[in-house]
């Protein structure tokens, strides 16, 4: 071939690479502003009285109160945040629609939005249910719960009919929210769960509540604030560390239910779940108790109660987890019960905290009877 020719051959070549080069620059330029215009649209907050209102961490407004606290300054703009909204965001949709679909169970006295802190956040509410035939001579055991939702979404009413379900087997059962990641870190949210537990514990003779019998559960991420909360209960040192409240509290049990109890050593996950604790996560004092079993190196196991930890075979959040959690109570000394379900409930893998969405269909409900019966198996 002449030189010339070749030359132009090269030339041509050269040509089209650079077009290709600008084709791909093109998209993804435009894939980018893309994606940036929709996190935009879809995590765009919203007023605390709207009608569209989701329980999402950083989408709420309010004229007067200022939902985000200076520990979590900037997390709003780490970019797994505002995927985590939108993909939050969306599942909440979700949620809505599996709650207009269900039908919960009769006969249960509901007391809603009772502010446990008096400063008119919505997330500081929760709701009580129990039997109509409680009353104070027929107090009952009590139950309370911490819903799930990755530290960024949900509050009460996404576990509202798994609460309803478990008052109808006789419970009072308290069912809680609390302030949301990117307003708050994990932090603010354990303490949360301790303001709870302190209103819970100086008014439960506004109820017919046994305060002799008292349980505490909570799935997924409530799992994690759960399992923290039992341990926090019995370490005065713990507390200090999370600068919680002391709300006095002797519970006979926990239920944690497929916990993220490992926030710290979660693998890829590591770059969500850790940044839910803070930017500064590395040097703040909870920093070497992002992990349940750091946490319960500083208890004694005679002090804690038993808890009992579900799973399932269809679990992709929590089934390593919880069972990590399960080695882990068992090398100490703890007393724990492990569930972790395989298809025997109705022929299929279960997926993640399956009873707590799904309490009325079949696994849901034989899941949630081996709960009671744990319940009842550490009632005085």
């Amino acid at each position: 071939m002449p030189k010339t020719k070749e030359k132009a051959e090269k030339t041509k070549k050269k040509g089209k690479g650079k077009k290709a080069c600008i084709i791909v620059v093109i998209v993804l330029v435009v894939l980018a502003v893309f994606t940036a215009v929709f996190l935009k649209v879809t995590t765009k907050p919203v007023d605390e009285n709207a009608d569209n209102f989701r329980p999402v961490g950083g989408m709420v407004t309010s004229e007067s109160i200022d939902y985000q606290v200076d520990s979590a300054k900037g997390l709003e703009k780490n970019f797994v945040i505002k995927v985590m909204q939108m993909v939050w965001r969306f599942i909440g949709d979700g949620d809505m629609k599996r709650v207009e679909r269900q039908t919960p169970p009769e006969g249960i006295v509901e007391e809603n939005d009772i502010y446990y802190l008096d400063d008119g956040n919505v997330y500081h509410k929760l709701d009580v249910y129990y039997p109509a035939e409680a009353t104070a001579d027929n107090k009952l055991p009590v139950i309370i719960d911490i819903h799930g939702g990755g530290w960024l979404y949900g509050d009460k009413e996404i576990n509202k009919y798994y609460c309803m379900e478990l008052a109808k087997n006789g419970y009072v059962v308290f069912n809680m929210s609390y302030r949301l990641v990117p307003d708050v870190t994990v932090n603010e949210q354990i303490q949360d769960v301790f303001y709870a537990l302190d209103w819970i514990k100086k008014n439960l003779g506004e109820f017919p509540a046994d305060e002799n019998n008292i349980f505490l559960t909570g799935d997924s991420a409530g799992g994690q604030l759960c399992g923290f909360a039992t341990c926090l209960l019995y370490s005065a040192e713990l507390r200090e560390t999370f600068d919680v409240v002391d709300p006095q509290l002797e519970i006979n049990a926990a239920l944690m239910t497929s916990p993220v109890a490992y926030m710290r050593e979660c693998g890829p996950l590591k770059v969500y779940t850790a940044t839910c604790w803070g930017k500064d996560y590395k040097t703040k004092a909870t920093a070497d108790y992002m992990d349940f079993d750091k946490l319960l190196d500083k208890v004694d196991p005679a002090d804690v109660p038993p808890i009992y930890l579900v799973t399932s075979s269809g679990d992709i959040m929590a089934h390593g987890q919880t069972n990590r959690a399960a080695k882990d109570l068992e090398s100490r000394g703890f007393a724990y019960q492990l569930d972790d379900y395989g298809k025997e409930l109705d022929g299929k893998a279960q997926p993640h905290v399956f009873a707590v969405i799904e309490p009325f269909e079949e696994a849901g409900q034989q899941c949630i009877a081996n709960e009671i019966a744990f319940f009842e198996a550490n009632t005085k």
